[in-house]
């Protein structure tokens, strides 16, 4: 990866040059094109193809990420702190966690004072994006929980990757600013929600600041914050990897069963999830290794309690970012279906005062 001291912050792809691509990718750049691709509505990302000169070799495209042409998405995106995070997971993660599912990075760099970025990127292709609305089949469901089993095992290798000050974002959100989030919520999405979703959303709410503490003793790790099927590339038999998950704006260090919580509540249609649900835990805690910290029952336990989590993004994110019409769509698929996912595993209950305080 080339130093951003040394190549400037690109902040949308008509600054590319093909002095720059040279630079940057290491090889003598002719020419070059690109197009718009994904649907990220806190980045913008494009496919570049590079045509090199005679004898230099390089990557046929990769992708170029920069931050949303939006500006309340942009404003979002700077705000909190998710085009340094990722700017910073390729720096100075990425380069310990080989294996894993994360593509390779040419150049990863910030204008603070801007807030534009860049990253350059491992083009997955040929590889078909999931899809979160239409949701996961059963083979991209135990691939992804698969990978995902992998790369906490690589992580956990390595514990001091996540003592970072900058992944610590526990006091981004809290019961007072979540309250405000909801109300904005309820205004633009209420009356498309059923009485349980109403039920488990207002329950969360209220007990807020006691979820908090509750999933603070959870095993601590790498957490990616939106392991979605929006943000996998599922590869074709020729591909580098069967999978690549990008978008690591939300890295952070947390509950490491997060991620699998979510997405087994987010990305699964119910029955589709009801049928493999035990499976799907195996699969899991199956590549965490021989040697696992952590047991298949506390594995489900912690999953259980995560649930939650996808009900928080789904109200959280859904108001701090440019409105769409595929954005009201996935947001109330997914609310429905992590909705459902507390429902089953009996989550509502951890919320429930009993005698003394709470469960």
């Amino acid at each position: 990866m080339a130093d951003p001291s040394d190549v400037a912050v690109i902040a949308s792809p008509a600054d590319l040059t093909g002095e720059w691509l040279t630079t940057t990718l290491g090889a003598a750049v002719l020419g070059f094109r690109y197009e718009r691709i994904g649907t990220s509505q806190v980045s913008d990302c494009y496919r570049v193809v590079v045509d090199y000169a005679a004898g230099a070799t390089g990557p046929r495209s990769v992708i170029l990420k920069v931050a949303s042409g939006d500006p309340t998405s942009r404003q979002t995106g700077s705000a909190m702190g998710l085009y340094e995070s990722e700017v910073r997971f390729y720096r100075e993660l990425v380069p310990h966690l080989g294996g894993g599912p994360i593509p390779a990075c040419y150049h990863a760099a910030i204008d603070p004072g801007s807030g534009a970025f860049d990253l350059v990127l491992e083009d997955a292709a040929p590889a078909v994006v999931g899809d979160e609305i239409l949701g996961a089949t059963a083979e991209q469901a135990f691939l992804a929980v698969t990978e995902l089993g992998r790369l906490h095992s690589l992580a956990g290798g390595r514990p001091s990757l996540t003592e970072a000050g900058w992944l610590d974002r526990s006091s981004l959100l809290n019961a007072a600013l979540f309250e405000q989030l909801y109300t904005l919520f309820l205004d633009r999405y209420g009356d498309y929600l059923t009485a349980d979703q109403r039920s488990v959303c207002d329950a969360l709410v209220a007990a807020f600041d006691h979820y908090l503490e509750l999933v603070s003793g959870d095993p601590q790790g790498l957490v990616h914050g939106d392991y979605r099927l929006d943000n996998m590339l599922f590869g074709a038999p020729e591909a580098e990897r069967p999978l690549t998950v990008v978008d690591w704006q939300g890295v952070m260090s947390g509950p490491a069963l997060t991620d699998l919580a979510y997405f087994l509540g987010g990305a699964l249609p119910a029955e589709l999830r009801r049928t493999h649900y035990d499976d799907l835990l195996q699969a899991y805690c199956a590549a965490l290794g021989p040697n696992p910290p952590i047991a298949p029952g506390q594995v489900r336990e912690a999953v259980r309690r995560q649930s939650f989590m996808g009900v928080i993004m789904s109200i959280a994110a859904s108001v701090v970012v440019e409105r769409t019409e595929r954005g009201d769509e996935l947001f109330m698929t997914t609310l429905t279906r992590h909705c459902g996912h507390v429902i089953d595993t009996g989550a509502t209950d951890l919320l429930i005062p009993a005698e003394g305080g709470y469960r």
